[in-house]
């Protein structure tokens, strides 16, 4: 839940920094221009799109892997339940961190809310579309993954003996 809303925060945070960076070194290129045909006169608006033109355009895909992160994350946890053998008493400890994992999962959803309608970076969160649907419907993804995550923990498949003991 939280690495989710870091990630998304944080690959946000990079392409609006070097959006900015791409604009600011666009225009003292274009500033400079003024002194062409001076000895020391170098070209900075075509070096400012030969570089970091091009990394501003390349950072756009930011936005897929932050979706292929978070969908990467929810099925690691499913495949780790899958993988284990437990106890059945656990599976109260496993309803309680599950219910306390959805309880807290609504803060950081009103809180990611809360950073979308304030246009923090200039709007740019809404550009992570399916980032957006799964951390505004933080509780109701949490609750699928845990249930789901539970099922495979405590239906045993495919284990026999000691394979994937935890104890």
């Amino acid at each position: 839940m939280i690495v989710a809303f870091l990630t998304v925060i944080l690959f946000a945070g990079l392409i609006y920094a070097m959006g900015l960076i791409n604009g600011i070194m666009h225009q003292v290129g274009v500033q400079n221009d003024k002194q062409a045909g001076s000895p020391l006169w170098v070209n900075l608006t075509q070096a400012s799109d030969a570089t970091f033109g091009q990394v501003n355009s390349s950072i756009q895909a930011l936005r897929m892997v932050a979706i292929v992160y978070i969908l990467g994350l929810a099925v690691l946890v499913i495949v780790a339940n899958a993988m284990q053998k437990i106890h059945p008493i656990y599976f109260f400890a496993y309803i309680l961190i599950c219910l306390l994992a959805v309880i807290f999962s609504v803060p950081i959803s009103n809180a990611y809310n809360t950073l979308m309608t304030t246009n923090i970076y200039g709007g740019l969160l809404n550009g992570f579309a399916a980032s957006n649907f799964l951390l505004l419907n933080l509780p109701v993804v949490t609750l699928f993954i845990a249930v789901l995550g539970g099922i495979f923990l405590f239906i045993n498949l495919i284990k026999t003996g000691t394979e994937g003991s935890g104890l």
